[in-house]
């Protein structure tokens, strides 16, 4: 274990723990903090020479524990596969995130961030770059706030995508996408990011912004 491994491991545990204490949940804080800077460490994720790095190594460990443990289990699941997803040093090491070129995803060709972590990124790298790390700083920034806000739009939005269906039987996949994924604010920041606007949305909310090819989350 060398010194960068074991002090991110030794600090994401005090911070990890200390922020969680009041809840009394200092415990689980501290091995989530204190894995992530294990994992972290290692991999020499954190870029120390800019304030974004000691800005995301902090995150990490306090606001966003919950965005970390959860990449936590990304990494474990990673592990089971045979390629371990493809694990891209030159696109982690200094660079504040994880990326892997395969792996875990819920939907098929789909990027998926958690936390700290994009997988199944299949060498997009302006996906990742205009796209994916917005993702990783929402759940920075955001905290525990991000997985409840974005989860409940999620649920209401299949709500209104199903209704819309039943109204007009136009597609109820498509409209449940529309309203559920695509016009989620956080998505919508996103690709806006991005510059591009899916074409497939069958009633657009938003302005269009451009067209892509297949470089979604």
């Amino acid at each position: 274990m060398n010194g960068e491994t074991l002090a991110t491991g030794v600090s994401g545990a005090v911070l990890g723990g200390a922020v969680l204490t009041p809840l009394g949940l200092g415990v689980p804080g501290a091995v989530v903090g204190g894995l992530n800077g294990l994992v972290s460490g290692s991999r020499r994720i954190y870029d120390w020479n800019q304030p974004a790095g000691w800005a995301a190594f902090l995150l990490d460990s306090t606001w966003g524990l919950i965005g970390t443990g959860a990449a936590l289990g990304v990494h474990a699941l990673q592990q089971t596969r045979r390629d371990r997803g493809t694990y891209r040093p030159d696109l982690s090491e200094r660079q504040n995130r994880h990326i892997y070129d395969t792996g875990v995803t819920v939907r098929k060709h789909f990027a998926m961030t958690v936390g700290n972590t994009v997988t199944n990124l299949g060498g997009r790298r302006d996906l990742l770059e205009r796209h994916e790390m917005v993702h990783v700083w929402q759940a920075r920034l955001f905290g525990p706030v991000f997985p409840l806000l974005y989860g409940t739009w999620t649920a209401l939005g299949a709500l209104a995508g199903t209704a819309a269906w039943v109204r007009r039987r136009d597609g109820l996949r498509k409209n449940v996408d529309t309203f559920a994924y695509y016009h989620n604010p956080f998505e919508y920041w996103a690709y806006r990011r991005q510059g591009y606007w899916p074409s497939s949305q069958p009633q657009p909310l938003y302005a269009r912004r451009g067209r892509g090819r297949g470089n979604r989350t």
